[in-house]
Order: C-alpha cells, then structure tokens, then sequence
C-alpha cells in the first residue's frame, strides 16, 4: 500500500516554544512591574501622610480661630466652656494653653486681632454681695474672651477699619454711635445711672421712643444682651430702683479712651498729645475736668468681704458709723474747753 503524506501543520495551528515562552516571559514581567509600582506609590504615600496631615493640635489652633471670627460676627463672648465642647473636646482638656497661645499667635499675624478676656461683672445688689462673702476667694477671671484689634491707633480710622457690610454699613455705624454715646454718658454720670435720667438724656437727643435702628426699648434691651450695658434691678424699701452701668464689652471696646475721644469730639476739642502742655490754659482746664470725670467713675465699689478689703457691711452704712463717731468724739473734746472759757 502506498503511504500517506502527512498534511504540514499550518503555521497558525502550531505553537512554537519560543511563543510559549515570549508570552510567559510577556506575563510574568508585567505582574511583578505592577507590584513593583505598587510598593513604590505606597512608600511615596506614607511619606506624604506625615508631611502634609496636620497634627490635633494644627486642627484645634483652626478650630479656635473659626470659633472666636464667627463668635464676634454675632458679638457673643468667647466662653471657656465653649471651646472645651467645640474645640478641645474630651481628650485635649489638658491642651488649653498650647491651643490658645497658639490661636492667639494666628490671629495677631494674620487678622490683626488678639482674644482679650472680659472683666468681670461687678457685685452690684445685696444679694450678690452676700454670696460673694460665702465665697473664700472669690474669682475675679471671667473665662470668656472677646476679639480686639491690634493695630495702632493711627491705623484705626474708618478708611481701614470700616463698619461692617452686614446687615448694612449704614445700620452697623449707627449702632455704634448709639452704643459709644450711651456708654459715655454712664461713664460720665459716675459709673452708674439711674433709667429715669437716662431717659432724660435720650429725650434731649430726639431718641427717648424710636432711633434710627429700632425702638428704644428694644435698642436697651440688645444693648444688654450684647454686653455693652447692664441693666440692674434692684427693690429698696418696697420701691423698685433701675439703673444702668456699663457691661464688660463696653469696657473693651469702647473704655476710657473712647469716652474721652466723644467728648473732644463733642466739644471740638484736640488730643492733648498734638498740642504742647501749658500751650493753652483753656484747654489745659478742659483735660483736667475730663480727668476728674473718668477717675470719679473709676472709683472702686464697696468689697464684699473682709478678704477683699471690706467689713462685709451695706454701702455707706459703714461710712455714716464712722462720721457719726468721729462728730461725737469732736463734741466731747470741745465741752470741756467751753467750760473752762465760761469759768475765767
């Protein structure tokens, strides 16, 4: 029988071993080439983590600097309590200090403003005077915090420092006019005032019903709420008795040298640092009434306690004993002189 060629394979139907091998060499290559890259990008990223992540503290330092721009958008106090909840939260308590330099840094280099802490609200009834005697050592620290600015007083003028946009630049300089006059004419009345004059100042500036902002009754009561006056209710004998003095942010933001800037102002007087002392005696004498106004309301009230000072008794009370004694001590020194005169 005769044989039987055998067909040639075709080439597309044979697999030749250098094939084989080129795509097992092609496979294997491409894997480790991947997982190569992969380590390399995982490396790369550790070592990003730890540069650009910021630390807790990084993120409370921002967290305080939003808390106190936006408490002072809305004129609210900036309470140590506050930031415990918003900002340091349960496991940074002990960080209070490192935070707050911090902040406080940030906001003078970039915001020209620093946290000033609030004064204190002063004992003013009996009642809060008799608990502050309980009290062995009362705390004089409010823990609350406002922003002031820290520019020089030469940079502080309008073209710098406008009034704010919101609601209106007309509204908010208004407010400010308002709130600067009230505060001089408590400043001025000795620290304190009773609302019945206060009413009497306010009719003679057309403002005792409506101001250019809302009514009065309402601008009182804001005024109060923001911190720039405190209105005390106090009843005497069965008789009620309101008076107004000025809150803490009204001794931050405006102070003394506010006062005494209106009432140049008023009286189209120059800053005595401009002119040179003696220059002008009328002037001289104007400065030195303003003084003895300042100093009359920077008098100190009544101490609560013998640890502060005081005898633990009522206003005036003590003062009243005291001339009381001294006038009988003045008349029993004086009778035996008038007898001896009646004798020769």
């Amino acid at each position: 029988m005769p044989r039987k060629r055998r067909s040639r394979p075709e080439p597309d139907d044979v697999a030749s071993p250098s094939n084989e091998e080129a795509a097992a060499d092609g496979v294997h290559p491409t894997r480790r080439g991947a997982e190569e890259d992969e380590d390399q990008e995982s490396v790369a990223s550790d070592e990003g983590v730890g540069i650009r992540t910021p630390s807790n503290i990084d993120v409370m330092v921002k967290k305080l600097v939003r808390l106190a721009l936006a408490s002072e958008y809305s004129r609210l106090p900036i309470r140590r309590a506050d930031i415990s909840a918003k900002v340091l939260g349960e496991q940074g308590s002990r960080q209070f200090k490192s935070v707050f330099d911090q902040a406080q840094n940030v906001l003078k280099v970039r915001f020209g403003m620093e946290l000033t802490e609030l004064p204190g609200r002063e004992k003013i009834t009996i009642t809060q005077r008799r608990a502050a005697q309980r009290i062995e050592k009362p705390s004089t620290a409010s823990k609350s915090w406002s922003l002031t600015s820290t520019l020089p007083e030469a940079y502080r003028i309008p073209k710098i420092l406008p009034p704010t946009k919101a609601p209106s630049s007309s509204h908010e300089s208004t407010y400010v006019a308002l709130y600067t006059f009230l505060v001089t004419v408590i400043t001025l009345s000795g620290g304190a005032i009773p609302e019945q004059r206060l009413d009497r100042y306010l009719k003679r500036t057309n403002a005792d019903s409506y101001t250019p902002i809302e009514r009065t009754d309402r601008l009182l009561q804001r005024l109060c709420k923001d911190g720039y006056l405190v209105r005390n209710r106090e009843i005497d004998g069965g008789e009620e008795i309101v008076e107004y003095l000025v809150g803490p942010r009204g001794k931050i933001e405006v102070g003394e040298a506010g006062v005494a800037g209106l009432v140049r102002e008023v009286y189209g007087r120059t800053d005595p640092d401009e002119d040179a002392p003696g220059q002008n005696e009328e002037a001289d004498d104007f400065e030195k009434r303003l003084e003895r106004s300042l100093v009359a309301s920077r008098r100190e009230k009544p101490r609560a306690g013998p640890d502060q000072g005081g005898d633990g008794h009522e206003p005036g009370r003590a003062d009243a004993q005291g001339t009381t004694k001294k006038n009988q001590t003045n008349r029993r020194r004086r009778r035996p002189s008038d007898g001896d005169d009646s004798d020769d």
